[in-house]
């Protein structure tokens, strides 16, 4: 079963003016892409379609949450996404006539629809914050596996050490303050 086939909107048959679709992201739809950095999700995908008679404007509202790998202790956890975007379609005659801008996709008029999958894909991803990492419980302390945490502070007592290579640099920046 093609799980991607429900976010192909044939626009041939679609009236100018605005039509409103919903999509509803979950395991399965990242499953569908190679080497996802989501394992999950439960993320509703507002699309505002509106119609001309040479173009397209969508507008995406995502809102929901992805499983993601934490970047402190490689747990998954959830984690809360929500962003807004505007893409651009227009259609051309021939192919050659494309150009190349950031927020416009291109369709000769001979397409018979438009598959916004890839877009909702990237637009989950970029909606991730760029750190990952457990949130703190009410208590302030870190939710993370505590074993992780352990070996994390045992490493940081090791790297507290003084290596003795480094002296002579130190004693050059101490003497530049000066």
């Amino acid at each position: 079963m093609d799980v991607l086939k429900d976010f192909k909107i044939p626009y041939i048959g679609l009236k100018n003016g605005e039509h409103l679709f919903e999509f509803h992201v979950e395991k399965k739809f990242f499953e569908s892409f190679e080497s996802t950095a989501i394992h999950d999700g439960d993320i509703i995908i507002k699309l505002k379609f509106d119609k001309k008679e040479n173009f397209f404007t969508l507008d995406f509202s995502l809102d929901g949450t992805v499983r993601i790998p934490c970047d402190r202790c490689l747990e998954l956890f959830d984690e809360e996404i929500f962003n807004d975007f505007k893409i651009y379609v227009k259609l051309e005659e021939k192919e050659d006539k494309m150009g190349d801008e950031e927020d416009v996709i291109y369709l000769t008029k001979g397409d018979a629809f438009i598959d916004v999958s890839t877009l909702i894909y990237d637009f989950i991803h970029v909606s991730v914050p760029m750190q990952n990492i457990h949130p703190d419980n009410d208590q302030g302390n870190s939710t993370c596996d505590p074993k992780v945490l352990a070996k994390l502070e045992i490493r940081k007592d090791v790297e507290e050490v003084a290596d003795p290579r480094w002296d002579a640099l130190l004693k050059l920046k101490k003497n530049d303050k000066n």
